[in-house]
């Protein structure tokens, strides 16, 4: 047999450096350092990183896992302030919500699948441009010397393209560089893998990416833009697609690449403690991470370790097939039978996880009937109490409007009948004044035909000019009449002192009369009246 591959190794120190360059991301979500830096209680890709000589003092002013300042809670040693002040021994934790303090991510990937809230239907087609210095092209330098310098790993793979992100462990002697482009990325490993660089052969390979995640129990209705769209919550999505068999059918599976690591750390996290559904279908999403593969080169000669003594032993024998009843066909039976006994079980356990994945849909279709009609019930119940309510509320305006009717009504007869008392009131005193006015009228001219009789027997004997042939009454004349009678001298007294029913203050019913204002008595004594 063959020695096993020197790749546990090589990963191994991939991993490492990995973990050391990709520190601040891990940081950022995964592995929060909650204390340590001076002003930051998450220590974030965003954040200070650099650790400060206050291991007291965290909190304050720490970002968040999106690198936003929105202050953070007071620890032990920290005082309230508009952002928390300082932490003891850390910032809080992202769920704390304090008077000033951050909503922590869960709100905000909750707050963005709110706005996200709605059908998904035909989705804007994405952008297959690749990306410049993405995930991709991350390359990893092997077997290098302790004297080589970022400037010489420059120098080295300038001719492929611009570079960035040196990384170097001098202690391992490795190094990561990134590259533009995959294209150049790829034939930078294909043509650098395995040439002598200062005194020792470089091995070429890229990196694995830890930013890509892979998705599975996927929907049939899910596509590269869906998964792309829901994923982009976590951080920004460099690349995302749905994996499909030889006929373009989905397999149920998806893979998705983040530009940094921290996020996809944090949406596998999220992912694994809640339910993740990108479709109505109640079938979460199964996320963890994924590192794919590079096995297009496969495992070449120059790779094998020739000075192992199980090499020669392994190779001295070549290619053959074994002799019916030899002790190698027996064996090898063996072999491919453990092999069928594989395949048998692996075929069966398919065949039982199809069975259940059936059971499961029919059981989730026939709960999600039954709460769905749960809800209806609920809804008509919720609508027929509302509507019980409204009845009653329409009665009980009903009744009030029924009342309020009866006392308006009532209201207005009491006006009425106060109208019509007033008018037949107003009647009848109009016809006592009328009346009265009447009596009054015929007193007076009764007193003006007494007066002028008066007048005519008090006149002396030169006002009449001539008297009437027979000896009868003088006839007097108007002129002379009006000159002797001053009016303004005389006065009416009597009638004034009568009401509206009778005489006022007790007095006589008499008729009145006029009498002179300067008291002054007529020449000739009154003369006896006859009536």
């Amino acid at each position: 047999m063959a020695n096993p591959k020197p790749e546990p190794v090589a990963a191994k120190e991939e991993n490492d450096a990995d973990a050391q360059h990709e520190q601040p991301d891990n940081q950022q979500t995964g592995q929060q350092n909650f204390g340590g830096p001076k002003r930051g209680g998450h220590n974030n890709r965003f954040g200070n990183r650099r650790p400060g000589p206050y291991p007291q003092r965290g909190g304050g002013h720490g970002g968040d896992n999106f690198g936003r300042r929105r202050g953070g809670g007071a620890g032990p040693h920290g005082g309230p302030g508009p952002h928390g002040g300082h932490g003891g021994h850390g910032g809080p934790n992202h769920n704390d919500q304090g008077p000033m303090g951050p909503r922590g991510p869960i709100d905000k990937i909750n707050d963005k699948l709110s706005n996200m809230g709605g059908p998904t239907f035909d989705l804007p087609p994405l952008e297959q441009s690749e990306k410049k210095f993405s995930g991709r092209t991350r390359l990893y330098v092997g077997n290098i010397g302790n004297e080589v310098d970022e400037s010489e790993l420059k120098e080295l793979f300038s001719p492929y393209g611009e570079t960035s992100e040196y990384f170097i462990n001098k202690e391992k002697n490795f190094a990561f560089v990134r590259v533009d482009y995959r294209i150049n990325a790829e034939k930078a490993k294909r043509e650098l893998d395995g040439i002598l660089f200062k005194g020792k052969n470089l091995k070429i390979r890229f990196a694995p990416n830890g930013s890509t995640i892979k998705v599975k129990n996927l929907t049939n209705f899910v596509s590269n833009e869906l998964l792309y769209y829901a994923f982009s919550v976590f951080g920004e999505v460099e690349r995302s697609y749905v994996v499909v068999d030889e006929r373009g059918k989905p397999t149920g599976e998806g893979v998705v690449e983040f530009a940094r690591k921290g996020c996809a750390l944090h949406a596998v996290r999220k992912c694994s403690e809640g339910c993740f559904f990108l479709t109505s279908s109640l079938r979460p999403c199964i996320v963890e991470s994924y590192e794919p593969s590079d096995d297009t080169d496969g495992y070449p000669e120059k790779y094998l370790p020739k000075k192992n003594p199980e090499y020669s032993k392994h190779r001295e024998v070549g290619p053959r097939f074994a002799g019916v009843s030899s002790f190698e066909h027996e064996y090898g039976m063996r072999w491919k039978q453990l092999h069928e006994l594989y395949a048998q079980k692996e075929q069966a356990m398919k065949k039982e996880y199809e069975m259940e994945k059936e059971k499961l849909e029919a059981q989730m279709e026939f709960a999600r009937y039954e709460h769905e009609t749960e809800m209806l019930r609920d809804q008509l119940r919720a609508r027929e109490m509302d509507r019980d309510r409204q009845k009653h509320e329409w009665e009980m305006k009903e009744r009030m409007a029924e009342e309020q009717r009866q006392r308006n009504e009532e209201q207005m007869r009491r006006q009425q009948e106060e109208m019509q008392n007033r008018i037949i009131h107003q009647e009848e005193e109009l016809r006592r004044r009328q009346q009265e006015n009447n009596l009054f009228m015929q007193a007076h001219q009764l007193d003006n035909m007494l007066e002028q009789q008066e007048q005519a027997y008090d006149q002396p004997a030169g006002m009449y000019n001539n008297m009437n042939q027979d000896g009868d009454a003088p006839v007097v004349e108007p002129k002379a009449f009006m000159n002797s009678y001053k009016r303004n001298n005389h006065r009416f007294e009597g009638r004034g002192d009568m009401g509206p029913t009778g005489p006022r203050n007790g007095g006589g019913g008499g008729r009145g009369h006029w009498v002179s204002n300067d008291n002054r008595r007529d020449d000739f004594p009154p003369k006896r009246r006859r009536y």
